[in-house]
């Protein structure tokens, strides 16, 4: 299976601590018409159905075995639905490849309205965020 990431995933140790597959073969994926925001108080984001000209930048993972998806599964809260969705390479390729994705009808329950970036991310939680994740 391929999965599509957008947020924490992309951090390669997050990636590599929650997966155990740190040399899968990845490229730069976008996904139209979702949107990405941070998740009400948390540093994590969410992506929900939005415009069709709105893009998530983020990952493709190739080929990823079941053991780690069923961690990816255990990893992400409860309230994401994993999606088959289409995602777009750099190139333009399309490839199918499932997301975790928040239910339109519980986006405004849980999403902010705080756009997420990876940068600001980095900049701002990453560290509070893997002591609190792995313990570490």
């Amino acid at each position: 299976m391929n999965v599509f990431v957008y947020g924490t995933l992309l951090v390669p140790k997050i990636w590599d601590a929650v997966t155990h597959c740190p040399d899968l073969d990845s490229e730069a994926a976008e996904l139209t018409g979702y949107a990405k925001y941070r998740v009400r108080g948390a540093d994590y984001p969410g992506i929900v159905e939005a415009d069709s000209d709105s893009i998530v930048s983020g990952r493709i993972f190739l080929k990823v075995p079941d053991a780690a998806v069923r961690r990816l599964d255990a990893y992400e809260d409860s309230f994401y639905e994993r999606l088959p969705l289409t995602v777009r390479l750099t190139d333009g390729t399309k490839l199918e490849a499932d997301a975790y994705c928040v239910p339109v009808e519980k986006a405004a329950a849980i999403l902010g309205k705080e756009l997420w970036t990876l940068d600001w991310f980095e900049d701002h939680a990453l560290d509070s965020f893997w002591t609190s994740a792995f313990g570490r």
